[in-house]
């Protein structure tokens, strides 16, 4: 591809992925000689996407195992080296650098850094070193889940490349929650260790840790604990139990466990984990326990590291919880302005209703908010808030909308609040869903046509106010409402159908 001698084979195993391939596929091809993409029986586009960007697409099978998928795929590489990429990563670097690592490497595996973030391109971002690039003559795939390189003869050692990084959107929040990968994760981990001990194996440590972070990605934190409660801290390696430990701390929390919590920190700096990774989880704990200043003076104190895994640890992943910290002890307005300096990083993962009530506290911190809220981070935010009060969210949404940014996503947001919208609100922002094209999204007309879910005065202004703008199918709706009005109330009815309706309020009134 370049006229350098180094043959790479980009490699995938893949199954429905239709929303993301195409990005990686266009991502790594400067890189490859070559792409290979095994497909295990998927059901929408990705067999179409992988062939029109060029890939060599082997249609292969699924037996709930990754090793053996990515060992069957590799079977199809033709290159002396493979970066092994998951159709929902996209690759980043510099190519000719790859490729000059890779033709004076003395080792057979490299570790390249991965980074997922919490909302995709936004938010707290997780990093981890994990080996992808290896000479195929070499190495193998070994694993049920969470499978890894290893070598085909004796053990390889996974040297760090800088040249690329991979980020990584399968694990946002949004699409873990469509997607129910810690319910997969969890059936296949649960199976591989079941399947060990009934053939006698004397250590499960590896898979006993792959039960236990399955099983609190599917949120089955007590699972998790009373798995993580059959290993042995006295004998299991500390690669392992650093790897296991994150996931123990989240569990402990949920249930709160702390003294498992305290107790694995403690081992975790015992095996080396960075000291500022401890610390931030040592806060964690004062959090949960409610020691608001000893948690902040804790998160203070905290430096950019380097934890074991040779992955970066960033004192500013912290930044959310410090905010919470500092508004918990009463000092709200010192609060609302790290949270504006740490949004218009685009690091922040603090969830956008916490988010919201602390602007509303600050002066003019509403405004403030939609200003600092960067781009990436817009529809996470008017996702979260969707499901509040409008008279909550209104002057936020009014701000963004002002603004000029992700009005789609402003609309369809409001247009899950219409039950709790003013006559007033639904109005105004009738009037934008009319102009952006998305009538059939209309306030007005939802609430007029509510039986039940709205006051009867609201519902006449909504249905007259569509009437007076020539949309005469809602006159049954109107009409019905109008003759069950109580005498006692037609004064007040005709009085706001004259302010909002004239045309049709002096139609009302007898000549």
């Amino acid at each position: 591809m370049t006229g350098e001698s180094t043959f790479i084979s980009g490699c995938y195993i893949v199954k429905d992925e239709e929303e993301f391939l195409g990005a990686s596929l266009a991502a790594i091809t400067p890189f490859v000689d070559e792409v290979v993409v095994y497909d295990t029986g998927s059901t929408d586009r990705t067999v179409e996407i992988a062939r029109q960007h060029g890939a060599v697409v082997v249609e292969g099978y699924w037996d709930d195992d990754f090793g053996a998928a990515r060992n069957r795929a590799l079977d199809h590489c033709r290159g002396e080296w493979v970066l092994s990429v998951d159709a929902d990563e996209v690759v980043h670097g510099d190519p000719r650098a790859l490729r000059r690592s890779l033709r004076t490497a003395a080792n057979q595996s490299f570790a390249v850094e991965v980074v997922s973030s919490a909302y995709d391109d936004g938010g707290s971002e997780h990093r981890a070193m994990v080996a992808r690039v290896f000479r195929r003559s070499h190495c193998r795939w070994d694993g049920i889940l969470h499978e890894m390189v290893v070598g085909r003869w004796q053990d390889v050692r996974h040297t760090r490349n800088d040249t690329i990084r991979l980020r990584h959107y399968g694990y946002s929040v949004v699409h873990m929650q469509e997607r129910n990968k810690g319910e997969r994760n969890l059936r296949l981990a649960e199976a591989a260790l079941a399947k060990a001990r009934a053939n006698g194996a004397r250590d499960t440590t590896d898979l006993l840790i792959n039960v236990g972070r399955s099983a609190a990605l599917a949120a089955e934190h007590a699972k998790a604990l009373a798995t993580f409660a059959e290993l042995d801290l006295d004998t299991i390696p500390s690669g392992s139990g650093v790897i296991a430990g994150p996931t123990v701390l989240l569990s402990a929390l949920a249930v709160g466990d702390l003294a498992t919590a305290r107790r694995w920190i403690d081992r975790m700096q015992a095996w080396g984990e960075s000291v500022n990774v401890c610390t931030a989880m040592r806060a964690q704990v004062a959090m949960a326990q409610g020691d608001w200043a000893g948690a902040e003076a804790l998160f203070r104190t905290l430096e950019d590291d380097v934890q074991r895994s040779a992955a970066q640890f960033h004192a500013d992943s912290c930044t959310d919880q410090l905010i919470t910290c500092i508004a918990r002890q009463g000092r709200a307005a010192e609060a609302a302005d790290l949270l504006f300096t740490h949004l218009r990083s685009g690091r922040s993962c603090i969830s956008a209703v916490s988010a919201l009530l602390l602007a509303q506290e600050a002066e003019d911190g509403v405004r403030r908010l939609a200003e600092a809220l960067p781009a990436q981070l817009d529809k996470p935010f008017l996702a979260q808030l969707q499901t509040c009060l409008a008279e909550v969210t209104d002057e936020f949404f009014q701000h963004v909308w002002r603004l000029g940014r992700s009005r789609t996503a402003v609309l369809a947001a409001v247009a899950k609040q219409w039950p709790s919208l003013s006559f007033e609100k639904a109005l105004e922002w009738s009037l934008r869903f009319r102009e952006s094209g998305l009538a059939d999204l209309c306030p007005l007309r939802r609430i007029a046509t509510a039986t039940g879910q709205r006051d009867t005065l609201t519902r006449i202004l909504c249905a007259a106010v569509l009437v007076e703008i020539g949309e005469p199918d809602v006159l049954p709706v109107l009409e019905s409402m109008l003759a069950v009005v109580p005498d006692e109330e037609a004064d007040e009815v005709v009085a706001a159908l004259g302010r909002w309706a004239p045309r049709l309020a002096a139609s009302l009134v007898p000549a």
